[in-house]
């Protein structure tokens, strides 16, 4: 049975949208905590022409370096980026019978410019 889901504006919603489909995008994550209360949001929504509740947020994070097994957060050993999608992916992995859901972030991460000076005020 095929079923159509429309929006206000009359398109038709995709699978994906839906909540099924192989990709899934998704703007915002709310990162909890075990111990304490509260939560995080982190939200992006990089498509100029589809406002996420209307706006185009790409917020800034920091992550964890790869490869580091003893980590003590500091400002000097974190990865600073801006978030640029959110996504969900279903794969099939070798040897197992169910598809497994990956969630993703694409980050553009932030490098340091080292300029030269140049000799000329």
């Amino acid at each position: 049975m095929n079923q159509h889901v429309l929006t206000k504006d009359g398109s038709q919603l995709s699978k994906a949208m839906l909540g099924e489909g192989h990709l899934r995008l998704f703007g915002t994550l709310e990162i909890g905590h075990t111990v304490h209360s509260g939560f995080q949001r982190l939200q992006c929504w990089p498509f100029p022409d589809q406002k996420y509740c209307g706006f185009n947020r790409e917020d800034c994070v920091f992550v964890r370096p790869p490869g580091v097994e003893k980590f003590l957060l500091s400002p000097d050993n974190v990865w600073y980026g801006r978030l640029k999608l959110l996504f969900t992916l279903s794969v099939q992995i070798d040897g197992q019978q169910d598809p497994v859901q990956l969630e993703c972030a694409y980050i553009s991460f932030f490098y340091d410019i080292r300029l030269e000076p140049s000799g000329e005020h």
